[in-house]
């Protein structure tokens, strides 16, 4: 699948090992010192994804390439979705009633509640972190925009060699003191790092502001409105009862609870595509939120790849063609999971699988099937 395969990114389960960095202490934000950010990217609100069949030639070019993935990932199960704009939606793949884990394309979900809050009124991008938690590393100039961008400098618990050897759900506090223990890694605003943590203390935000667990917030604001009949957020470590269970040959899974607020949804790729499809809409916060999402793009582990506001943008060379897809991808061992939006195509794709294929070069084979 040409260079779109280099993409897969084990965003919840990284290889262990501290970083080599001495911490620091800020009194005030840094100058950012990474490498270029891309440019913003403003996408228009997409038309309508209709709850309609797409057109026979379509659909068996789709199913063709989904038993060709099937074929090369060796998948012991994945869900597949395309939805098209003003045309229509297809899906394939395992049943509803065993949904499979999305890893970190979760996590936009976390964000889309927390920018909810925003335009409520009941939180602010700009909030130092210090206003709502405690002992947090440069919490009183690290902001709940940093939190979301991944630019808060802290350490991701799951990087930790102890954690890493342990396996087990840890809570935000438990997290929080890994980092803390770190030390920041950089001061706020002046890098990139990805951390879960990070979003595990988003998740306590929106516990405190919102007056419920990050799950029970994502249900009813997000689920349940949209009508998501397969989407459900975990409990953070309560269990996965009936989710498809995590296979692979090369590292022990976890329980896809243990993510909490960093990859919280098990569900089907058709509801995936309609969640993103309401998001780019305007549908579940306001054009200028959406569009916030994508107005500052820090650069991520592998040449191409891109993070703002819980968003990651895509922007690789493919043969030929320039691929640009706005989307989430998401990765530990035993799944992997990517959805998208391409806005030369027009359409929605989503995959989850799990085993150790790809689900970034799935969802480009079922765009070359259109």
């Amino acid at each position: 699948m040409h260079r779109t395969a280099v993409l897969m990114l084990s965003l919840l389960a990284t290889t262990a090992g501290a970083a080599d960095y001495k911490p620091v202490r800020c009194a005030a934000r840094g100058s950012y010192a990474g490498r270029p950010p891309h440019a913003a990217m403003v996408v228009p609100p997409p038309a309508a994804v209709p709850e309609a069949a797409l057109d026979p030639g379509v659909t068996t070019r789709l199913d063709t390439a989904l038993a060709m993935i099937k074929g090369r990932t060796a998948a012991p199960a994945v869900t597949a979705a395309v939805g098209i704009e003003g045309k229509g939606l297809w899906t394939g793949g395992d049943t509803a009633e065993q949904p499979l884990f999305w890893a970190s394309a979760g996590k936009t979900f976390t964000a889309v509640v927390a920018l909810q809050l925003v335009q409520e009124g009941k939180l602010s991008l700009d909030d130092p972190v210090s206003r709502w938690l405690r002992d947090v590393p440069n919490g009183d100039v690290v902001t709940v925009r940093d939190l979301l961008a991944h630019t808060a400098g802290l350490f991701s618990a799951n990087e930790d060699v102890k954690a890493h050897a342990d396996p087990r759900y840890r809570s935000p506090a438990e997290t929080l003191a890994i980092a803390r223990r770190h030390g920041a890694m950089f001061c706020p605003g002046a890098n990139w790092h990805y951390s879960n943590t990070g979003y595990d203390l988003l998740g306590e935000i929106v516990r405190i502001v919102d007056h419920r667990p990050i799950d029970e917030a994502i249900t009813v604001r997000i689920i349940a409105p949209l009508g998501l009949k397969t989407l459900r957020a975990l409990p953070p470590g309560g269990g996965s009862k009936g989710v498809v269970p995590l296979v692979s040959k090369q590292e022990k899974p976890i329980d896809p609870s243990w993510a909490g607020a960093a990859g919280p949804i098990v569900g089907s790729a058709g509801d995936m595509v309609r969640f993103w499809a309401a998001l780019l809409g305007g549908h579940l916060i306001e054009p200028s939120l959406v569009t916030a999402m994508t107005a500052t793009l820090y650069p991520m582990f592998d040449q191409g790849t891109f993070y703002g506001l819980g968003a990651m943008l895509f922007d690789v060379p493919d043969g030929n063609k320039q691929l640009r897809w706005i989307g989430h991808t998401g990765g530990t061992p035993g799944a992997s999971a990517l959805v998208v939006y391409s806005p030369a195509d027009h359409a929605f794709v989503a995959v989850a699988l799990t085993g150790d294929g790809s689900a970034v070069a799935s969802v480009n084979a079922l765009l070359k099937a259109l």
